[in-house]
């Protein structure tokens, strides 16, 4: 296997800050490479990756980053919301039920069985200096410690060693575990456009819903199969990564599908009964066309009355998910958005 010592050969700078099992990782192949697209490459080539330890990464690893949902947890929570709608009409606030009190007695199982399948990567915007001391002080083997000292800036962190251990247990190939990890944490680095309130539940389920959707598409064919069966083994805050291609944020699940059906409606009338009501219907139209362009949809499907679904749809969500961290999720209602789609997508988990 490549050293990962010589890395001139590779379009990015990578480094062994601390694992003994660095050897194992395969950087060189043209696959890794071949399935990113511009934009992912460009944030590759400008973002470093450090290869750490187990005991590195669980330093690294915000505590935040550390809780998860347990599915058994969302499944009763799902059955909750269906029978409080059907009851009272209402689903109650987008993730009533989910408090962190309420996730207590998930919380020692969850973090064990999790830790191995979330703490194999992480991208960070910064490291300051005492973090830097505290993980080459961590570090195991021979590690490259002026490459860690110099950088300032962000950089992606995996572990070697439980990138195999995840391929071991899976019985897939290694290279394909270390590919959608990588491009998980390109994914973050992509989305790093401002504040990330992860404390929150709703944006830990979009952001890493987002994320294991960007990584996803990456793949194709068998590949992109064993890809999902990788990602059944997260968190429930990681398995919306269909549901991100379906839903539009700002529109809860039911409430997308009775506007667009309302919206179908009114373009079929209005070229329907154009020629003889045509101002009144006219103005249906160009009242619902502006209301659905102001949410943010692509023109061309509102034109011709084609519902938009799968990769655009999930193109505009990153989009807008991007646009509200970079302004600070500053108004009230747009947080209560976001809040409703991390319903949506955690409800589209369980379907």
């Amino acid at each position: 296997m490549p050293s990962t010592k010589v890395t001139k050969d590779l379009p990015i700078q990578l480094a062994d800050v601390g694992s003994r099992e660095a050897q194992g990782l395969d950087f060189t192949r043209e696959a890794l490479w071949k399935r990113m697209d511009g934009g992912m490459g460009r944030k590759a080539v400008q973002t470093p990756v450090f290869l750490a330890n187990p005991r590195q990464m669980d330093y690294l690893y915000p505590p935040e980053r550390l809780r998860f949902l347990h599915p058994e947890q969302v499944r009763r929570w799902a059955q909750e919301v269906r029978e409080r709608r059907e009851r009272e009409g209402d689903e109650g606030e987008p993730l009533q039920g989910l408090e962190p009190e309420r996730q207590e007695e998930y919380r020692e199982v969850v973090e064990e069985e999790y830790r191995e399948v979330v703490a194999v990567g992480l991208y960070v915007s910064r490291l300051d200096d005492a973090q830097k001391r505290e993980l080459l002080h961590r570090a195991e083997g021979d590690p490259e410690e002026e490459a860690l000292r110099r950088h300032a800036g962000p950089a992606i962190f995996l572990c070697p060693e439980r990138i195999l251990s995840w391929a071991g247990r899976e019985g897939v190939s290694p290279n394909l575990v270390l590919d959608k990890v990588y491009y998980h944490e390109l994914g973050h680095a992509l989305m790093d456009t401002g504040t990330t309130p992860y404390q929150e539940l709703w944006c830990r389920i979009v952001e890493e819903s987002l994320a294991n959707w960007i990584a996803f598409r990456r793949f194709s064919g068998k590949e992109a199969r064993l890809v999902q069966r990788l990602i059944a083994g997260q968190p429930p805050e990681y398995q919306g990564y269909l549901a991100v291609e379906e839903v539009p944020w700002g529109f809860g699940g039911e409430d997308w599908e009775r506007l667009w059906e309302e919206w179908r409606w009114h373009w079929y009338r209005a070229l329907r009964e154009l020629p003889s009501h045509w101002r009144l219907h006219w103005e249906e139209w160009l009242f619902h066309l502006r209301h659905l362009a102001r949410r943010g949809f692509p023109f061309p499907y509102l034109l011709f009355g084609v519902h938009p679904e799968g990769e655009p749809v999930a193109r505009l969500n990153l989009k807008l998910w991007k646009e509200a961290k970079e302004g600070g999720f500053s108004q009230t209602e747009q947080v209560r958005l976001w809040a409703l789609f991390a319903r949506t997508l955690l409800l589209r988990t369980v379907d």
